[in-house]
């Protein structure tokens, strides 16, 4: 056994260490002006922010430390600068920069804002991990769950659209529950099977507000859910040292990904005793079933974390099949 186990951490090693975050300006550092315009309605920042755009009518703020300006026009906070700002106090996940987006309003239930960037092109039937770090604003009376991630090929599905975007992304955070912490950033991460060489990722909440839990805390004057967002990474989990999902030598996994459960089929004719081991990203054994005597056996969620992991069936004498499953 512990020469298996030291085959399968020198295979991940293989296939994550060289892990690389494929998202352009990926913790909001890069700007192109810390410049503000005055309208009739007040301050209205444009997002200066390098790879980064709004993809609805709506727009998105960006926060850096440069921004200074307004302590200038009258001693006010900057209303665009890190810490301090129009939405509250944050610190950067990382850096001086971060984003802001808004998903809710008691006045306009659908109001809604959305992060878009262009990504390298995706490789089909390839696994990957998606995470953002997200902190609910200090100005903001409602949290909620529900925050996802959207990826496209054709950039924005439609940039005039003002409100909810209702998309299926297939990254969905909605099992994190309600995110309320002002003080502190909350890492959101998940996986997912490309099924298409997308080329854009967007950010936000992509349901209606009757489908999402809404959580009233404080009596701030902006009835609104607004979350700052920070240091996105779309990291590629497959290699050549890994076999691809489905190609393992006669068995499979379905569905795959799985949300509650899943089942595992293999060859065996003669019911020989069959082991099964499931290995997180670390190579630390999560779960194993021993004595599988049929060519089949159940995999269930139960209480293990959301993500992608290294499965090996094995019998008395050989490595049987191994492979990739993730949980959702």
């Amino acid at each position: 056994m512990k020469y298996i186990i030291t085959i399968l951490s020198t295979i991940l090693f293989i296939s994550f260490a060289g892990a690389q975050n494929i998202v352009p300006n990926y913790s909001f550092e890069q700007y192109d002006s810390c410049q503000f315009t005055l309208n009739v309605s007040g301050y209205e920042y444009s997002l200066n922010c390098i790879s980064w755009g709004q993809a609805t009518s709506d727009p998105v703020q960006y926060y850096n430390a440069c921004d200074t300006a307004a302590a200038s026009l009258g001693g006010f906070y900057p209303l665009v600068g890190v810490p301090n700002n129009e939405q509250g106090n944050q610190n950067a996940y990382e850096g001086v920069g971060y984003t802001g987006i808004g998903v809710y309003d008691s006045v306009e239930p659908e109001f809604k804002q959305y992060l878009i960037t262009n990504i390298p092109e995706l490789d089909v039937d390839t696994a990957y991990q998606v995470t953002i770090h997200i902190s609910l604003a200090d100005s903001s009376r409602f949290a909620t769950d529900g925050m996802g991630v959207f990826f496209t090929t054709y950039g924005s599905p439609n940039l005039g659209t003002l409100g909810t975007l209702i998309e299926s992304p297939q990254i969905d955070y909605t099992s994190y529950g309600i995110i309320s912490d002002t003080a502190n950033w909350t890492t959101l991460t998940s996986t997912f099977v490309a099924d298409s060489a997308y080329t854009s990722l967007i950010i936000g909440i992509f349901k209606p507000a009757s489908e999402m839990n809404i959580f009233g805390f404080n009596s701030h004057a902006h009835k609104i859910a607004y979350y700052y967002v920070d240091a996105v990474v779309v990291e590629k989990l497959s290699s050549t040292g890994i076999k691809s999902i489905n190609s393992n030598d006669g068995a499979k996994i379905y569905p795959n990904p799985f949300t509650d459960h899943a089942t595992l089929l293999f060859s065996n004719p003669y019911n020989l005793p069959h082991s099964l081991s499931l290995y997180n990203a670390e190579g630390q054994i999560m779960l194993r079933q021993d004595n599988i005597t049929s060519g089949k056996t159940r995999i269930d969620k139960d209480n293990l974390p959301s993500g992608f992991y290294y499965y090996q069936l094995t019998n008395a004498d050989n490595i049987v099949a191994n492979g990739k499953v993730i949980i959702n």
